[in-house]
């Protein structure tokens, strides 16, 4: 059998949850026939009926129908749980399965770690206890030395990235996130693993349990000199998920984008795409080009299938299967095809994921609930930014505008991701000044409020923006000359021009942010408008 490690998939792995439980009656017939359909959907049923099949004998044909089904589609956990409950990771021979072997091997690891971490993470996981040593006096000193139990034991090996990811997964999963804790914070403790690597799994554990403060996670992560292009994609790709599960789906999507810039590009611009499904803005969400979802995913399938008709009759098939998935792993493009779209399926989507969780988006209102003991570990002094990298407010700029500029226009952003709609009457007319000044003609009241500036006819102009400096790349010394010093990736890595889109007032923080291009770069990041001035172009 071959398999396909992307970063896509591999990431998908670590931070998705797709274990369903039981809600309605499903046969195995309702299984065979959607398989024939949409045989990635068929696989909720066949798991419900290997469960509750009337008989031994369905059960263990829907058992069968769903490993091959788990290997086709790459589901490589849940397959791999499959093998070790059936005894069938070794043949006759005492060899790996083939699944083991190319699982192992695409993942860099042994075989014996991949089932032992399998194994004691699908378990509920204790607190890591030192083990006692033997005492006997006729035993080796090598026979005496304690026994760390799993997963403990094989996560302390140096190819334990792979395998943490790969508990992480499957304690998810379970929903078992005391466990998590106790290993994360083990760890923690031992230092076996980088900062880049631990923060986002962090953040990630936060959001599925709602454990801990999981915006304040996100603000502290993001202000950590350590974090690669690929952990900025993975902390802003989980700032956006906190986002739209809380319905601030406009902001979300600008965080989705965002990441997409870093790394990662196709799940971020899919994930931003969804986002404009809940604001029921279909047509839109199907201009992003076809390579965005034409994965075997099941959100990617549903998503084909909602740009290529415009008729809902095709999706009735789907629901016993939807209905089992959104219970475990709501997504927006489940809610939209379950309910037909319109305002009724954010309303279902918000449903599964908002309740219970107080968290706010606010980086000055969480109480300190966090352990010190991992605090420290992870943010020491020294490794710490005053704001996360998508915060700029510490950094002077000028707003660039032609001198036909006359309005600055509250728009509406149909498309999202396009010009700006101007309407004469959401317009104020202003004079050049700081950036706080030219906002303080609007007073918004709206939450979240675009602004982009036009001439005397109400036509957009051509904004740009220019940094007034770029900072020293973290941890080097400023007196160094710019030649010795490595590029500035990010927002500030280049003074300008930057396209400016819009200007956004968010109520909720009191925070302005800007949206800026230049290539295929994109990045929303927080300013301090009385740090800008109005500089005629």
């Amino acid at each position: 059998m071959y398999f396909r490690f992307s970063k896509y998939t591999i990431f998908m792995i670590f931070f998705s949850v797709s274990v369903p439980t039981f809600l309605s009656a499903v046969n195995y017939e309702d299984a065979y026939s959607l398989e024939k359909q949409s045989p990635v959907f068929a696989i909720p049923l066949y798991e419900e009926v290997s469960r509750t099949g009337s008989s031994s004998d369905v059960r263990r044909t829907a058992a069968t129908r769903l490993y091959f089904l788990y290997e086709k589609f790459n589901k490589y956990v849940p397959a791999l749980q499959y093998q070790i409950r059936a005894g069938t990771t070794k043949n006759k021979k005492g060899e790996w399965s083939s699944f083991v072997k190319n699982l192992s091997q695409g993942l860099g690891i042994s075989p014996y770690s991949l089932i032992a971490v399998t194994q004691a993470c699908s378990k509920s996981t204790s607190a890591f206890s030192v083990p006692e040593t033997k005492t006997d006096s006729t035993v080796s000193s090598e026979a005496a030395s304690p026994e760390i139990s799993e997963p403990y034991r094989s996560l302390s090996k140096k190819e334990n990235l792979a395998l943490i990811r790969l508990c992480y997964s499957v304690k998810m999963k379970t929903k078992d996130y005391e466990g998590w804790d106790h290993i994360f914070a083990y760890l923690t403790e031992k230092e076996l693993l980088s900062k880049d690597v631990a923060l986002p799994l962090w953040v990630g554990s936060a959001l599925q349990s709602g454990r801990g403060t999981p915006y304040r996670r996100i603000f502290l992560a993001g202000k950590s000199k350590s974090l690669s292009a690929d952990s900025k994609s993975d902390i802003l790709y989980l700032y956006a998920k906190f986002l739209r599960n809380r319905g601030r789906f406009e902001a979300s999507a600008r965080y989705f984008l965002m990441s997409s810039t870093y790394s990662n590009a196709k799940r971020g611009r899919f994930e931003a795409a969804k986002n404009l499904l809940l604001m029921d803005r279909r047509k839109e969400a199907c201009s992003f080009p076809s390579e965005t979802y034409n994965g075997d995913e099941e959100t990617e399938v549903l998503f084909r299938k909602l740009c290529q008709t415009n008729d809902w009759d095709w999706a009735m098939p789907y629901l016993p299967a939807l209905r089992i998935l959104m219970r475990e792993n709501p997504d927006p493009v489940f809610s939209f095809v379950a309910q037909g779209g319109g305002r009724e399926a954010a309303e279902n989507f918000l449903s599964r994921t908002s309740a219970g969780n107080p968290d706010k988006d606010d980086d000055g209102a969480e109480e300190e609930t966090e352990s010190a003991g991992i605090l420290a570990k992870l943010f020491p002094p020294e490794d710490k930014t005053r704001f996360p990298f998508w915060d700029v407010r510490d950094r002077d700029a000028n707003l660039v505008l032609p001198e036909k500029t006359k309005y600055i226009c509250k728009v509406i952003r149909r498309p999202f991701f396009g010009s700006p709609n101007i309407q004469p009457q959401f317009c104020k007319e202003t004079l050049p000044g700081t950036l706080e000044q030219i906002l303080s003609a609007v007073n918004e009241e709206e939450d979240d409020a675009s602004y982009a500036f036009a001439d005397s006819s109400y036509l957009p102009v051509n904004a740009k923006w220019m940094w007034k400096e770029i900072p020293p790349p973290q941890g080097i010394d400023p007196s160094l000359a710019a030649a010795d010093s490595p590029p500035v990736f990010g927002p500030i890595g280049v003074l300008g021009p930057w396209n400016l889109d819009f200007v956004v007032f968010r109520k909720v923080l009191n925070r302005t942010y800007i949206e800026i291009r230049k290539g295929k770069e994109y990045y929303n990041v927080s300013i301090k408008p009385s740090n800008v001035l109005w500089e005629k172009g």
